[in-house]
């Protein structure tokens, strides 16, 4: 469908969108009816399923891992039209969008990163106090959650890079784990989804690309990601990864108290 499409209104009766596994799932669940609207434009519209920040992105839009995915190229004639769900699927006006394909947003790869090097954000906001050996403990979770700029705040984004990067190199911290997860009320919904995916090992593939081949070309593609959220996923890795390298044979995840 080319952009002259939606701009005069010829909207498809439905829309095939590839769904991260877990997505489906829960729409699967899901009992029928109307959904609240909590964002909608052009590239992305997100709606309160249950509880869980649902989105549908258009082709130019970042992969969210919480997201179903299509290939419209704008999604501005679907802004501001009622949502509903229904036996596996989202309707936006008159329009279904129906799952034809899965995708897996888990981070499955972790390259070589040498010598670990901790990410500077740009602005690091007063008191947040980032630990020089990455190792983030409960004590940082209120320093971070729901804190900073941003449309998912700066500090769920270093959280949520270092939860991700952790499942990945498969050393989550089940500890800090079930600490965010009795924070996650704190910010807003679509952060608290991103949290939640982050733990569970997804995210977006622009930071699956960096871990996978640390280049100047997917760092460069990870920060142009929303207005501060790859810096934020960026030095939340980076974090991580110093945290694997500094930890000693004797520690263990979740050392630090509540």
């Amino acid at each position: 469908m080319s952009r002259a499409d939606t701009v005069w209104g010829v909207i498809p009766r439905q829309i095939p969108v590839a769904a991260p596994t877990r997505v489906r799932q829960r729409l699967a669940e899901a009992a029928p009816g109307p959904r609240p609207v909590l964002h909608a434009s052009a590239t992305a519209i997100y709606v309160d399923l249950d509880g869980l920040a649902l989105g549908l992105v258009s082709a130019t839009a970042s992969r969210v891992p919480c997201a179903l995915w299509s290939t419209l190229p704008d999604l501005g004639d679907l802004a501001g039209q009622p949502v509903t769900v229904g036996y596996g699927a989202l309707t936006i006006g008159g329009t279904e969008v129906r799952i034809s394909r899965l995708v897996d947003p888990r981070i499955t790869t972790v390259g070589r990163h040498g010598t670990p090097r901790i990410e500077p954000l740009l602005a690091v906001p007063s008191g947040w106090d980032l630990p020089a050996d990455g190792r983030l403990t409960t004590a940082h979770l209120d320093r971070l959650i729901g804190r900073g700029p941003g449309l998912t705040p700066l500090g769920d984004d270093v959280l949520a890079g270092w939860l991700a990067t952790r499942a990945a190199l498969g050393r989550p911290d089940p500890v800090l784990a079930g600490a965010v997860r009795r924070r996650i009320g704190v910010t807003t919904l679509l952060s608290a989804t991103l949290l939640d995916c982050a733990l569970h090992g997804e995210a977006f593939p622009q930071l699956a690309d960096w871990l996978a081949d640390p280049c100047r070309d997917t760092r460069a593609a990870l920060l142009a990601v929303g207005a501060t959220s790859g810096a934020g996923l960026l030095a939340g890795a980076s974090l991580a990864l110093a945290s694997v390298a500094t930890e000693q044979p004797t520690d263990r995840p979740g050392r630090a108290a509540a």
